[in-house]
């Protein structure tokens, strides 16, 4: 007499496997496939907004006048954040110019070659300081041998 397949309480057709393995290795392969396309589709969807933001309030910080502590201070907490979150991370430097500015060259800095940032890579004196009254936040974002961002520094103020 031949062994009759297993039928699943919940499906009228006949298995050659016991249902219950038989779905757990499905429900696994589709979790895999769910996974393998939300990574796919979050990396094609463009920056998220986080860094967007981060970009902006950037490039504002950039401009706006550091007249005492407290303004000081608030660039830095910019910096610091955008830092913090990685809104530099891997972008180009045609990509960071088109988002914050160009910074100038490090080889202009002493503190880039005391943090061991190459002469190529960019600094940037944080804040309109015509009428500094305060010491500006610094950043200093350095490049890998294909351009892309691979450190980023803030001296804090705050």
């Amino acid at each position: 007499m031949t062994p009759r397949p297993e039928r699943s309480s919940d499906s009228p057709r006949a298995l050659s496997v016991p249902d219950e393995p038989r779905r757990i290795a499905h429900r696994a392969t589709v979790a895999v496939a769910l996974m393998a396309i939300s990574t796919l589709v979050a990396g094609c969807g463009g920056p998220s907004l986080a860094r967007e933001e981060h970009w902006r309030r950037l490039a504002e910080a950039m401009r706006t006048p550091v007249r005492t502590r407290d303004d000081s201070a608030a660039a830095s907490r910019t910096v610091q954040a955008a830092v913090d979150d990685g809104a530099l991370d891997d972008l180009s430097r045609a990509e960071v110019e088109a988002r914050i500015g160009r910074g100038d060259p490090c080889s202009r800095h002493p503190r880039c070659a005391e943090l061991g940032f190459e002469d190529d890579d960019w600094f940037y004196t944080v804040g309109d300081t015509s009428e500094a009254g305060a010491q500006p936040p610094l950043l200093i974002v350095g490049f890998d041998v294909s351009g892309r961002v691979r450190r980023v520094w803030n001296l804090r103020t705050h």
